[in-house]
């Protein structure tokens, strides 16, 4: 189960690798999301859970533990899901207040702090 896992999880952070080196600031914004889902298994793999494992509390023996996974990762999975999705929520909020500012999503034709005069006007870049 490890195996498959691992090439699932390598997978994921390549593609997220790949879509945040895009100039696209949505791009960037799915590929943090795949980060995220990325980190979100590779806790659950490094948790203990297999097949052979049960849910926390969940035995045919109540009175021992054995056999059972660390209730600890389901936790911290299920804060770090809902982090996320504020996050990227937040994320498209600014990247679709960019879009409407400026008229582009690729970063590298945003406007920067100098391309601006002094009374708030764009200045434009001189042709070639």
């Amino acid at each position: 189960m490890e195996l498959p896992m691992a090439l699932v999880i390598g997978l994921l952070f390549a593609a997220g690798t790949y879509m945040i080196l895009r100039p696209n600031l949505i791009r960037l914004v799915m590929g943090f999301g795949l980060y995220s889902n990325a980190t979100n298994l590779l806790l659950i793999t490094v948790g203990g859970y297999t097949k052979e494992t049960g849910a926390p509390f969940v035995g045919a023996d109540p009175r021992t533990a054995q056999g059972l996974m660390d209730p600890l990762p389901p936790d911290i999975i299920l804060t770090a899901i809902v982090i996320s999705f504020a996050v990227s929520a937040l994320t498209l909020i600014i990247c679709y207040r960019v879009y409407l500012d400026s008229g582009t999503d690729n970063p590298q034709e945003l406007p920067l702090d100098d391309d601006y005069t002094a009374s708030g006007e764009l200045r434009l870049a001189p042709a070639i």
